[in-house]
């Protein structure tokens, strides 16, 4: 009988429960897809597609610069104004009672025992200028002490005047025509800020001697908005000057008083310089008296960084040509 009742309920059909029916599912995502779609085989083909977009992006971006930018000048400007080092000089006093007359010895100079020396540095003003100009119609232009110099017909000017002593933030936005394509061509500037006024000028040589008629007309805005200023004392007048100038960097000349000079002492690569213009006179007297013989007077002593990017512009366009026309002759 046991052999029976385990031959029969080893007959019977096995029924398995609902729960062991259940497959397990993959789990999906948010969007619905499985993890077979967000494959790294999908992401590795979704690359480039990201890739290209942000390629055309940066592509697009530098294309915008190079038209904002392409053809203009990137001008920066630190200059120390009248820097000075002057010599103090202060007498010891002897304050013993009521007495109060300069301790001073036999011999004694007011520099070594009797006195106190000292030396300071002073500056007048250091001023941080940043320009940017747009240039259109480019020519060369041979410069006035030899060598040429690239320049503009009509050019957009923008910038800031920084002085970083006092403080001091003037903007500046002006338009400059020039009239002729000669190294001495009168020049017309419309300047909106940091006042509006038309300015003109213009620069007549004399004869070889290397010497200038500088000749500057300014007219205010306000006297031109006022009809010539209606009978307002208040209103500013049109203005005329002359000067006798000398262009910078052409060395050293005469002057009233000595020498004087605005040279560039050294270049930094080929778009920094540092630059000094200074005036060298000479004594008045002879003999000279101490304190009278030759004196070093320095006016600006600064750097200039000047970016012409029109100029990479050029060059690029030269190596591709240079390229192209090398794939001509290799095909050829």
């Amino acid at each position: 009988r046991g052999r029976l009742r385990h031959a029969r309920r080893s007959r019977r059909p096995r029924i398995s429960h609902p729960r062991d029916r259940r497959r397990a599912r993959p789990p999906a995502t948010m969007s619905g897809s499985t993890p077979a779609a967000s494959s790294p085989a999908r992401a590795n083909a979704d690359a480039p597609a990201r890739d290209g977009l942000g390629a055309a992006a940066k592509a697009k971006l530098k294309g915008l610069l190079a038209a904002a930018f392409g053809s203009s000048v990137t001008t920066v400007r630190i200059d120390v104004q009248a820097p000075r080092l002057t010599r103090e000089r202060r007498q010891r006093k002897a304050y013993g009672g009521w007495g109060d007359a300069p301790a001073r010895a036999d011999g004694d100079d007011g520099f070594t025992r009797g006195g106190i020396t000292s030396h300071n540095f002073s500056v007048e003003q250091t001023r941080l200028q940043v320009k940017q100009k747009w240039e259109t119609g480019l020519f060369e232009q041979r410069r006035t002490g030899g060598g040429t110099v690239i320049k503009s017909r009509l050019d957009l000017g923008a910038g800031l005047d920084v002085g970083l002593l006092r403080a001091e933030v003037v903007p500046d936005l002006r338009v400059r025509c020039r009239l002729g394509n000669g190294d001495n061509a009168p020049s017309v500037y419309l300047r909106a800020l940091p006042e509006r006024e038309i300015v003109a000028r213009a620069r007549i040589p004399l004869a070889d001697s290397g010497i200038f008629l500088a000749l500057r007309l300014e007219v205010p805005g306000r006297f031109i908005a006022e009809g010539g200023g209606g009978g307002n004392p208040f209103t500013p007048k049109p203005v005329i000057a002359a000067q006798l100038v000398r262009p910078s960097g052409t060395g050293p000349h005469l002057s009233t008083g000595g020498l004087e000079f605005d040279e560039t002492l050294l270049r930094i690569g080929q778009d920094c310089a540092l630059r000094v213009a200074a005036n060298l006179d000479f004594p008045r007297e002879y003999p000279p008296s101490t304190g009278s013989g030759p004196r070093l007077d320095v006016r600006n002593f600064g750097v200039k960084f000047r970016k012409r990017w029109y100029e990479e512009r050029d060059r690029k366009k030269a190596e591709e040509n240079a390229r192209r026309k090398g794939r001509g002759e290799a095909v050829a």
